[in-house]
C-alpha cells in the first residue's frame, strides 16, 4: 500500500516565467513570504523590484499542485553594473518560500532528481537565467540552508568588514537590536549611554549648517569604479534602487563627487548607510553630522555603517569613525554566489557594500 501510494502520490507542477506575473500571483506570493518570513513588504514595492528594473524584468519560479495552488516560488532579477560596459549581468535571488505543508513533495518530470522540491525550482530557474546571461547569481541564505544551496552550485564568498554602530537611543537599541545576551545588552546600553551624550554636546556646539547638502538619490550618477565591479552608479538605476522618501543623498558641497546614501531610520532601527564615495577622509566629518541630524530627525536607534573589505582606504575610513565615537567591530557577511568563473569568486573583484542587502523595508 505504501509503494502503491508513493507512486500515484500527486505531484507538483514547475513553471518558470518572466514577469509581469498576474495580479493573484503576486498576491500569493507576497502574502506567504511575508507569512514564512515575518517580513511586512508591501505589494508596490514587491512589484517595483521584480517588474520595474531598468535591467530586466525578474524571471520566477513557481511550483503548482494540480489543482494549481501556488505552493512555492523564487525569483531572479538582473543588476546592472559598472564593470567592463556591461560585460556582465550579475543577478540576484529574492522572494522564496515553501509553503510548509508540501516540501516533501516531487515536481513532475523531475522525479528522479534527489533533490525537494523547492531546489528542483532553484536549480531549474538559475540554469534558465544563466542561459539568458545573467552570471554571476548572488544569493542570501542563512547558515543552516546554505548546505541545500550548495546543491544547485551556490558556493559562499566571505566579505570581511567593520560593523560601526554609533547609538542615539540606548534603552531602545537595547531592547529591539535582535540576537544579543543579556550581557551584550548591557553593554549596549552603556556605550551607547555615552555616544549620545558626546552627539548631543557637538549638536550644540556646531552649526547644523556645515557645507553638506542634501540632494536627489539619482543626481547626476556616480563615477565608475575602475577595475571593481559596482552595482547602481547610473541614474536609472540609483532612482530604481533607493526609493524616493525611504533614502538620503548627503553630498560635500565643496567635493560634489563625496557623497553618502543611507535608509533613513526608524523608532526600531538604525539609519543605515548604503553606498558612499569618500576620495578622502577631510569631508567625513561633515558627512556624519549630517547622518546624526538624519538620525535623530527620524527618532532612529543610531546609525550604522558596514565598511567592506581590507584596503588602506576601509581602514581610515574605520579609524576615523572611531575618533568620532562610533564603535566597530570585525565581522565576516558570507554571500551565496553561482558562478563558474573563479575571477568573481574573488572578494576584492567587488564593490561592496550594504546596498545589496538591504532591499526590504
Amino acid at each position: 500500500m505504501r509503494a502503491s501510494y508513493s507512486k500515484f502520490r500527486p505531484m507538483l507542477k514547475l513553471r518558470i516565467e518572466r514577469a509581469p506575473l498576474k495580479a493573484a500571483e503576486n498576491r500569493v506570493i507576497l502574502e506567504e513570504y511575508n507569512r514564512l518570513t515575518g517580513g511586512s513588504i508591501p505589494m508596490n514595492e514587491f512589484v517595483h523590484w521584480v517588474a520595474e528594473n531598468p535591467a530586466g524584468a525578474a524571471w520566477h519560479a513557481l511550483l503548482e499542485t494540480e489543482e494549481g495552488r501556488l505552493v512555492g516560488h523564487t525569483s531572479v532579477f538582473p543588476l546592472l553594473t559598472s564593470f567592463a560596459a556591461g560585460a556582465i549581468l550579475p543577478a540576484k535571488s529574492e522572494y522564496s518560500f515553501m509553503h510548509e505543508d508540501f516540501r516533501r513533495e516531487k515536481v513532475r518530470h523531475h522525479e528522479g532528481a534527489g533533490k525537494s522540491a523547492f531546489i528542483v525550482a532553484l536549480d531549474q530557474l538559475f540554469k534558465h537565467c544563466v542561459q539568458q546571461g545573467w552570471s554571476p547569481i548572488f544569493a542570501s541564505t542563512n547558515e543552516k540552508n546554505q548546505v541545500f544551496t550548495r546543491k544547485v552550485g551556490l558556493r559562499p564568498l566571505e566579505f570581511p568588514l567593520w560593523e560601526c554602530l554609533l547609538i542615539l537611543r540606548p534603552a531602545a537599541a537595547a531592547r529591539s537590536t535582535p540576537n544579543l545576551t543579556k550581557q551584550q545588552r548591557l553593554g549596549m546600553f552603556s556605550a551607547g549611554v555615552g555616544q549620545a551624550a558626546a552627539w548631543s554636546l557637538v549638536a550644540l556646539l556646531l552649526s547644523p549648517q556645515n557645507g553638506v547638502s542634501e540632494v536627489p538619490v539619482g543626481k547626476n550618477g556616480f563615477p565608475p569604479e575602475n577595475g571593481r565591479v559596482a552595482f547602481f552608479q547610473d541614474t536609472e538605476s540609483l532612482e530604481w534602487r533607493y526609493l524616493d522618501g525611504q533614502y538620503v543623498r548627503f553630498e560635500a558641497e565643496d567635493a560634489p563627487g563625496e557623497y553618502v546614501v543611507a535608509r533613513r531610520g526608524t523608532p526600531s532601527k538604525f539609519l543605515r548607510v548604503c553606498q558612499w564615495k569618500l576620495d578622502s577622509a577631510k569631508a567625513l566629518p561633515r558627512i556624519l553630522r549630517a547622518l546624526v541630524r538624519q538620525a535623530r530627525q527620524d527618532r532612529a536607534l543610531g546609525v550604522r555603517w558596514a565598511v567592506y573589505g581590507k584596503e588602506p582606504s576601509a581602514e581610515l575610513l574605520v579609524r576615523r569613525m572611531r575618533r568620532a565615537g562610533f564603535l566597530c567591530a570585525r565581522r565576516t557577511r558570507i554571500i551565496m554566489v553561482h558562478n563558474k568563473e573563479e575571477k568573481f569568486l574573488e572578494p576584492s573583484i567587488w564593490l561592496m557594500n550594504d546596498s545589496l542587502f538591504s532591499f526590504d523595508p
